[in-house]
């Protein structure tokens, strides 16, 4: 079971630069805690990050219909370990599904701080409920609408993100205003103190490696795979030289760990003004851009598991437009639990247990594998495995031991909930009741009900826009330094909300028509008949590739390089030259080669344009099938000669088996007896010659001949008349034949003898 490739390489890429996107929610956690020291964590990270992104695409490589990436080649690699690879893939996916949620809180979080200075209350609930579904109902829509607009805002995220770290690495370099390039002390930083906050930041080098979940559904998986690479390269400057502005331009303890103000302090110097509205856009789009990652490649984790029957089957249904119905509902049950908790460092702290597990046992996999083409760098791999492992221990009991063993103890629940589902009888954990939603849905679409649902709809954004927009434009005038700030965020949540009514509303049907055009294109590609589109006076203008074989003798007979401008019955001249004479259906002959005659049968079609009225009238075009029939007629008229020739054989077999018949007649006639059917006098006599040259030739063979007759038997003739006499000689002979062995013979010589 294979996914429709549908996804274009750069749909694919978007998902992949997320993590490089998601550092700057770390970075200052770092910062705060070991200043400049915190480049130590970053620069062995982004190393075996790296290392990690092209040995995914290696991996990639070697199964390019899998879905769901790294935690389903941990599968493959511990084919032998079952159980320890459903572990590493659960906790995968468990740490991935905990950043919606976090995501969501992050972005209330702030929303809220514009809102306080503008003197409004937070709706937090509302907001926090709203960011988690928001990219869910994108993601029930379809993955093309959410892989299009996730594209369309992480690269100037990118590239905001690029800007910073070229232009403040510039600052720090050339401005006389820099605390310098370099600290002027580095503080001491002991290995646990390393392993804790490594221990946190895996979350940015270790998940660059996302665009390899979208490998089995992109239309070009070798651009899709390629981009790994391009991800890996793209961490040193993004991370890196991010994390070295950041570290030098906002090292003032009054900062905290604050993600804005940190932020803030560093692109100020050389941002100026733009820097609150900059920060601020950034930081709600990485919260955004999360929230859509993880509902996009969350669900191909669990759909690859179902395939490979690691997971229950119902995770392995998908819509005909990619929609994850059963993943999606799984993460959004679990994100709900945890915006309930809401507790997000111990939400980090439980979940990233599971992340640096799967991490740790997808490096011993590799290194278990050695020897393998899939694997790059065994020797590596195993030396990360002990880093991770040391890492995993240390870095995740810094953080608390109970949460350290909730941690571990996390994924076996999902592994448990796994087996229940497989055991209890409730219909949405059965794939049969999926794919009947799935079809009740796609009917619903096509009713007319759904165009005025639509309509309601449009017309309640666009009422709401203008209220909300009247409505805050008299507030932002007044405070129009933190309205900006608010804007931003205002105005990329406004575009998901839109693209998610879109995805509702009018979208499903532009997408229906997209895929019928599309499929129409396709099968007029691959159609095996020839298929020419003409004008109203029969001059073709468009052919596919089997018209252009078929056709290829006459294009060159008429000294042209291309089939597009011939007249139709230039190609078949039994057609003659005026297209409302054709038939709508007929045979014509084509002369292919030199004396290689062909009949072709004709299907011509026609139809107006769209366009076409009374002032503005349009001309017809005709849609010509041409399909060759000539081993189709060879082969009529080879069953109708065998037909004939079977006939005739049969006929002749007849005649023969009854000449046969009278022939055996006539010779049993020869040497038998017509009243009596007893051997006459001439098979008497040849009998009774081949006793005696027997006798002659064996001593001991012994015969003896007895000569009968009917006493009186002329009187029963005279007296009761021939017809009794027959019938008492045909009675004798049936008795005197029944005394009779085989071998003996007796015959009828003449008369009563």
């Amino acid at each position: 079971m294979h996914l429709q490739r549908t996804l274009t390489p750069l749909e694919t890429w978007g998902f992949g630069l997320t993590a490089l996107i998601n550092w700057i929610t770390i970075a200052p956690l770092l910062q705060a805690a070991i200043g400049p020291s915190a480049i130590f964590v970053w620069l062995p990270g982004i190393f075996i990050g790296m290392m990690l992104n092209l040995q995914v695409k290696r991996l990639g490589e070697h199964f390019p219909n899998l879905a769901g990436g790294t935690p389903n080649y941990t599968i493959r690699l511990l084919k032998s370990y079952p159980v320890l690879g459903r572990y590493a893939a659960s906790g995968y996916f468990l740490s991935w599904v905990a950043t919606l949620p976090i995501s969501a809180l992050v972005l209330t979080q702030l929303i809220q701080q514009n809102l306080v200075d503008l003197g409004f209350s937070c709706p937090k609930i509302f907001l926090n409920i709203g960011f988690t579904i928001l990219p869910l109902i994108l993601a029930f829509s379809g993955t093309r609408a959410l892989s299009i607009l996730h594209a369309f805002f992480v690269l100037p995220t990118l590239a905001v993100l690029l800007i910073f770290s070229i232009q403040g690495l510039f600052w720090l370099a050339t401005s006389p205003n820099s605390p310098g390039f370099f600290p002027s002390t580095w503080p001491s930083l002991s290995l646990f103190e390393w392993a804790k906050w490594f221990y946190l930041a895996t979350y940015t080098f270790y998940g660059c490696d996302s665009a390899a979940c979208f490998i089995a559904d992109s239309r070009n998986p070798a651009k899709t795979l390629q981009f790994l690479k391009i991800a890996a390269w793209l961490m040193p400057p993004v991370i890196i030289g991010g994390a070295w502005v950041l570290l030098r331009g906002s090292d003032e303890p009054s900062l905290g760990n604050d993600l804005f103000l940190n932020l803030l302090a560093a692109s100020k110097p050389f941002w100026g003004s733009a820097a609150f509205l900059l920060v601020t856009f950034l930081l709600a789009a990485s919260a955004l851009l999360s929230c859509a990652t993880v509902v996009a490649n969350c669900p191909r984790m669990l759909y690859q598991l179902a395939v490979d029957k690691e997971f229950p089957p119902v995770f392995g249904v998908v819509s005909r437009r990619g929609v994850f119905g059963p993943g999606l509902v799984l993460v959004l049950l679990l994100s709900l639990i945890c915006l309930a908790w809401g507790n997000v460092p111990r939400i980090v702290a439980i979940t990233n247990v599971g992340w640096v597990a799967s991490l740790t046992i997808f490096h011993l996999g590799l290194w278990l594998q050695r020897g393998k083409a899939e694997v790059r760098w065994p020797c590596w791999s195993g030396g990360f495995f002990v880093v991770d492992a040391i890492v995993l221990v240390v870095g995740g009991l810094a953080w608390g031991w109970q949460d350290f063993t909730i941690g571990l103890l996390f994924p076996i629940t999902l592994l448990i909930g796994d087996g229940a589902m497989r055991h209890i009888e409730f219909a949405p954990f059965h794939p049969a009741w999926w794919i009947k939603r799935y079809r009740r849905r796609t009917q619903n679409q096509n009713s007319s009900n759904f165009v005025a649902f639509q309509v309601v709809i449009l017309i309640f954004l666009v009422a709401s826009a203008v209220a909300i927009g009247w409505y805050f434009g008299s507030i932002f005038t007044a405070k129009s330094s933190t309205s900006a700030n608010l804007l931003a965020v205002l105005l990329l949540c406004v575009t998901f909300v839109s693209v998610a009514i879109a995805c509702w509303t009018s979208l499903p049907k532009v997408l229906a028509m997209n895929e019928a055009r599309e499929f129409a294109e396709q099968l007029f590609i691959i159609a095996l008949d020839a298929i020419l589109v003409l004008d109203e006076v029969g001059v073709v203008f468009q052919a596919n590739p089997a018209a252009e074989r078929l056709f290829d003798t006459q294009v060159k007979n008429l000294h042209t390089n291309s089939l597009l401008g011939c007249h139709l019955s230039k190609l078949l001249p039994g057609l003659g030259n005026d297209p409302q004479q054709w038939s709508s259906r007929s045979e014509q002959i084509l002369n292919l080669r030199a004396r290689s005659l062909h009949i072709v049968e004709v299907a011509i079609s026609n139809r107006f344009f769209q366009s076409a009225s009374i002032n503005d009238w349009q001309p017809q075009e005709y849609v010509v099938i041409v399909r060759d029939i000539t081993e189709r007629k060879q082969a009529e008229a080879i069953a109708l000669r065998a037909a004939v020739a079977e006939a005739t054989n049969q006929k002749l077999e007849q005649e023969i088996v009854q000449r046969q018949r009278v022939e055996a007649q006539l010779l049993h006639n020869a040497f038998h007896d017509v009243l009596t059917d007893l051997p006459n006098r001439a098979l008497f006599l040849k009998q009774l010659q081949r006793a005696l040259v027997r006798a002659g030739q064996q001593r001991n063979y012994r015969f003896a001949v007895l000569f009968l007759d009917l006493e009186r038997f002329k009187l029963i003739n005279d007296s009761l008349g021939h017809m009794l006499g027959d019938e008492l000689l045909i009675s004798i002979a049936q008795r005197w034949s029944s005394c009779l062995d085989q071998k003996d013979t007796i015959a009828r010589l003449g008369g009563d003898e």
